[in-house]
């Protein structure tokens, strides 16, 4: 099979997940989720079971003017081994506002985000071979207080593994 006919393939597959809508990584509230597809052992073992927002995750300037603002997130896919892997899925950020002496602390939802890195240059892209994280620079036009406190929930979705959450409560610096 040559590039052309893969490149095909997998082109016709993603539209039609994009026509279906995504409800196939995040289906709506009731919803089952669909099976992971089963992967062989000992391979399943490299297959990411946690994931970790690093701490070096925040709120900053992409650009040195400083016009162009959001949030750095770095994230760990973690295999079984305790090691950090690649992973390919996608990933869901929700940035949300901080309640403080709350047993819940996520308050009004702020942002939304959606990557997926399924395909291989998007996902060689945002991997950060010298840290072992992805990087996501989130775009975010809304002016950063310094100092605020946030909620980040991170969710991966992969049709080769379980739902994976992270939660992170991190305060915006300069």
């Amino acid at each position: 099979m040559n590039i052309r006919s893969v490149l095909s393939v997998f082109v016709l597959t993603l539209s039609s997940v994009l026509i279906g809508g995504c409800g196939m990584f995040f289906p709506k509230p009731g919803a089952q989720p669909p099976a992971a597809e089963v992967v062989p052992e000992p391979i399943n073992t490299l297959l990411p079971t946690q994931i970790r927002i690093h701490p070096f995750t925040g709120l900053r300037a992409f650009s040195d003017k400083g016009d162009i603002k959001g949030l750095d997130v770095r994230i760990e896919a973690i295999d079984a081994y305790g090691d950090t892997n690649k992973a390919f899925g996608l990933f869901r950020f929700e940035l949300y506002q901080f309640i403080p002496n709350s047993p819940d602390p996520k308050g009004p939802r702020l942002a939304v985000w959606n990557v997926n890195i399924e395909d291989f240059k998007t996902n060689r892209r945002h991997w950060n071979s010298i840290a072992r994280t992805y990087q996501f620079k989130l775009a975010w036009n809304r002016p950063i207080p310094v100092g605020q406190k946030f909620v980040l929930i991170t969710i991966f979705q992969s049709r080769f593994t379980e739902r994976l959450f992270a939660e992170l409560t991190f305060v915006s610096e300069r």
